[in-house]
């Protein structure tokens, strides 16, 4: 899949991570259909609805309900077998993936093979426990965090072929006592963010993130 010019979305100041969600689904996922799973509510899904057919799923009733009421007219569903074979192009993967474990993780990978098209692909976002970010909070590891490295052995033992491999960056500042407003560090996710692309290197900032699809045989 090519390189698609980046789309005409703004940066919109109050969801600066939405909006590059949205442009990376536009330049690497490329035409829908869409699914957005483990929705956390419908803002998402409407604006992945500006470009195409666009699918919610959550196992949470409630999380369900706000989704169609955020996102009128797309379909939102509960259970994933309600999910037709082959019925998404893309598949965009950055709400409650971190909260699940590694053997919840292959079964959802399981779905995704089974609901993506031939030549769709998906964005995925995880906490990277081993970033960055988690380094400069101090933040303690426990058993079950994921690195960057423990996303991508989970999505090739799943089956999936990882296309490109990044981060985020340092996107929820402050760290330490520099305030937020002025952390230099930052800047680099500020500009990673407005391009609308996928470039800064693995274990830079607060989460892993990918654009993978099915391995071939």
């Amino acid at each position: 899949m090519s390189d698609a010019p980046a789309p005409d979305l703004p940066l919109q100041s109050e969801d600066p991570e939405l909006a590059w969600h949205l442009k990376l689904v536009r330049r690497y996922l490329g035409a829908g259909p869409y699914l957005d799973h483990r929705c956390a509510g419908g803002r998402r899904l409407r604006r992945l609805a500006q470009h195409g057919p666009a699918t919610g799923f959550t196992a949470d009733a409630e999380v369900a309900a706000l989704a169609r009421e955020e996102a009128p007219g797309c379909p939102v569903v509960t259970d994933p077998a309600e999910l037709g074979d082959d019925a998404f192009h893309g598949i965009v993967a950055v709400d409650g993936t971190g909260a699940l474990d590694d053997h919840a993780v292959l079964d959802t990978i399981t779905v995704w093979r089974r609901v993506l098209r031939p030549g769709g692909r998906i964005l995925l976002q995880g906490p990277d426990a081993g970033g960055r970010g988690a380094t400069l909070r101090e933040q303690p590891r426990t058993p079950g965090d994921r690195d960057h490295a423990r996303w991508a052995e989970l999505l090739e033992e799943g089956g999936l072929r990882i296309v490109l491999g990044g981060t985020d960056g340092l996107t929820r500042p402050p760290y330490g006592r520099v305030p937020a407003g002025l952390e230099l560090r930052a800047v680099a996710s500020a500009m990673q963010y407005a391009s609308g692309r996928l470039y800064l290197p693995p274990g830079g900032g607060e989460s892993a993130v990918f654009i993978a699809e099915i391995a071939g045989p």
